[in-house]
C-alpha cells in the first residue's frame, strides 16, 4: 500500500517539469565598445582585464583618510533607506520560497473522530489518523515552475537593487562630508578676510582722520567689510545645512565621533582608479544586473502564461489507519487505508483571459528588454560624464592655483601701492574682491575633483568589496 502511493508521487514528480518559457538570450549592448574618444582619444591604456577593476577596490582602500571611512561605516551601519533595501530582499526572499514549495507535494498530519447514535440507541464509532496530501498540481507544462522562477529572478533582482542602494550611500555620504568640509574650509577663508577688512577698515579710518584718506576711501572700505559679514554669516548657514544633511543620511542623532576636517587636503581619496577600455564593465553594475533579472523574470512569466492554456492536473491522497475503536487505532486490529485520487481541469471558454495575459506577458518582456537598454545608456553616461570632467578638473584646479597666486601678487602690490599714496583704495578693493573670489574658486574646484573621483568609483560599480556585510545581510 505505501510502496503504491510513494510510486505513484514519484511517478508525479518525474512527469513534471516541463517548461514553455522562452530561452533567455541578453539583448546586444546599445552602447559604444569602449571609451577610448571619452578619455581624449589615447587608446594607451590597459586593458581592464590586467588593470583590475573599480569593483575590485575595497572601499576602505578608495577612501584614505579615517574621517571618510568613519562616516562611510557609520552610513552603513544606520541609513534607514539601506535597512529598508535589506529587508525588501529578505522580503522577497521568502517569497520565493513560498513559490518554490509549490513544486513538492503538501503533506499534513490528520484525526479525524465520529460517534453516531440513531433514535433506537444503536451507536457507531470510527476513528482515522494518518497523512493527507490536500491538493498537488503535477507540473506538466512548468506553470509552477515558471512562477518559482518568476519570483526567483524577482528576489535575485531585489538584492542587486539593495547593493545599488549600498553603492549610491556609499558617494552620497562621501559627498555630503566633502560638501561639509568645502564649506567648512570657505567659512575659514571667510573669516579671515573678514578680519583682514576689518583691518583695513581701521588703516582707511585712521587715514581718514589724519586728512589721509577720503570719506569715500572710508565709504568703500566699510563695503567691504559688511560684504565680509555678510559671506561669513552665509557660510554659517551653509555649514549648518551641510551638517544637517549629513545627520540624515548617516541615520545618527548627531556627529559626535567622526573627525571633522576645515581642509579637504585631508580627505585622501584614491586618485588612479582603473577604467579599462571596454564598456563591457558596465555589465556588473548592480542596477544593470537588477534589469536583467526583472527581463528574465518577464521570460519566465511567458511561461506561466503559455502553460495557463494547457490542462492542470492536481492529486489528493491520503495514508493512514482507521478503527471503530480508539484505543485500537494503531494496534494490530486496525485497518490501514489509503487514498489516491486525480482531478483534472481544462480550460474551455474564459472571455479571451489566457490569451489577453499572454499578451500581456509577451508586453511586460518587450519593456523589460527596453529598460535594461535604458539602464545601461545611462550607466554609459553616468561613466562618460564622469570621465569627462576627469580630463579636464586636475587641469581647471591647476590653473585656478596659478590664479591665485597672481590675485594674491596684485593685492600686495595694490595694498603697498595705496599706503604709499600712489593708487587709490579702489585698486586695494578689486585686489581684494579678486583674490577672494579666486581663493573660493579653488577650494569648489577641489571639492569638485575630488567628488568626481567618488563618482566615478561610483557608476563604475565599486564600493561592495567591503560593504558586502551590511546591517542584516547575515540572515539571508
Amino acid at each position: 500500500m505505501k510502496k503504491i502511493a510513494r510510486v505513484v508521487l514519484a511517478s508525479a514528480l518525474m512527469l513534471s517539469g516541463c517548461s514553455l518559457a522562452p530561452t533567455y538570450q541578453r539583448p546586444e549592448n546599445v552602447t559604444a565598445a569602449d571609451w577610448t574618444l571619452i578619455q581624449g582619444g589615447t587608446a594607451t591604456q590597459k586593458p581592464a582585464s590586467e588593470q583590475g577593476l573599480a569593483t575590485d577596490i575595497p572601499w576602505k582602500t578608495f577612501f584614505q583618510s579615517e574621517a571618510l571611512q568613519s562616516v562611510v561605516q557609520m552610513a552603513l551601519d544606520n541609513n534607514r533607506d539601506l535597512k529598508t533595501a535589506v529587508l525588501s530582499v529578505q522580503k522577497t526572499q521568502a517569497i520565493y520560497n513560498i513559490e518554490r514549495s509549490k513544486l513538492l507535494p503538501e503533506l499534513n498530519a490528520a484525526g479525524t473522530g465520529s460517534y453516531q447514535k440513531d433514535f433506537r440507541g444503536n451507536s457507531a464509532e470510527k476513528y482515522q489518523a494518518g497523512l493527507a496530501m490536500p491538493f498537488y498540481e503535477i507540473d506538466f507544462f512548468g506553470r509552477i515552475g515558471s512562477l518559482s522562477q518568476v519570483a526567483l529572478n524577482t528576489y535575485l533582482a531585489t538584492e542587486q537593487a539593495q547593493m545599488s542602494v549600498t553603492i549610491a550611500l556609499i558617494a552620497q555620504s562621501a559627498n555630503a562630508y566633502l560638501q561639509l568640509t568645502s564649506d567648512l574650509q570657505t567659512l575659514e577663508l571667510s573669516r579671515e578676510s573678514l578680519e583682514t577688512r576689518q583691518q583695513t577698515y581701521g588703516l582707511v579710518d585712521k587715514s581718514y582722520q589724519n586728512g589721509v584718506a577720503t570719506r569715500q576711501d572710508l565709504a568703500q572700505a566699510r563695503i567691504a567689510l559688511e560684504s565680509a559679514r555678510v559671506n561669513t554669516v552665509l557660510f554659517t548657514r551653509r555649514v549648518q545645512l551641510d551638517k544637517n544633511a549629513l545627520v540624515a543620511i548617516l541615520g545618527v542623532r548627531g556627529l559626535s565621533g567622526i573627525p571633522i576636517s576645515t581642509a579637504l587636503d585631508e580627505s585622501a581619496v584614491l586618485g588612479d582608479i582603473p577604467v579599462g577600455l571596454s564598456s563591457e564593465v558596465l555589465l556588473k553594475r548592480p542596477d544593470i544586473l537588477q534589469a536583467e533579472y526583472a527581463l528574465k523574470g518577464a521570460g519566465a512569466n511567458i511561461g506561466a502564461a503559455r502553460a495557463a492554456f494547457y490542462p492542470r492536473i492536481a492529486l489528493t491522497g491520503s495514508l493512514g489507519y482507521s478503527s471503530t475503536d480508539l484505543g485500537n487505532l494503531f494496534s494490530s486490529s486496525g485497518a490501514g487505508a489509503w487514498g489516491l485520487g486525480p482531478s483534472l481541469s481544462i480550460p474551455i471558454f474564459n472571455g479571451g483571459r489566457n490569451k489577453a495575459m499572454l499578451k500581456a506577458a509577451k508586453i511586460d518582456q518587450q519593456i523589460a528588454v527596453v529598460h535594461y537598454e535604458k539602464t545601461l545608456q545611462q550607466a554609459f553616461k553616468e561613466v562618460a560624464d564622469a570621465l569627462a570632467a576627469r580630463e579636464t578638473l586636475g587641469q581647471e584646479l591647476e590653473a585656478q592655483q596659478m590664479l591665485v597666486q597672481a590675485s594674491q601678487e596684485a593685492y600686495d602690490l595694490s595694498l603697498k601701492r595705496y599706503t604709499e599714496g600712489i593708487d587709490s583704495f579702489l585698486s586695494v578693493l578689486d585686489a581684494q574682491r579678486s583674490l577672494f573670489a579666486s581663493r573660493t574658486a579653488r577650494i569648489d574646484l577641489q571639492r569638485q575633483e575630488l567628488s568626481n573621483r567618488v563618482s566615478l568609483y561610483k557608476v563604475l560599480g565599486g564600493g561592495l568589496a567591503d560593504a558586502a556585510q551590511t546591517p542584516g545581510t547575515e540572515q539571508q
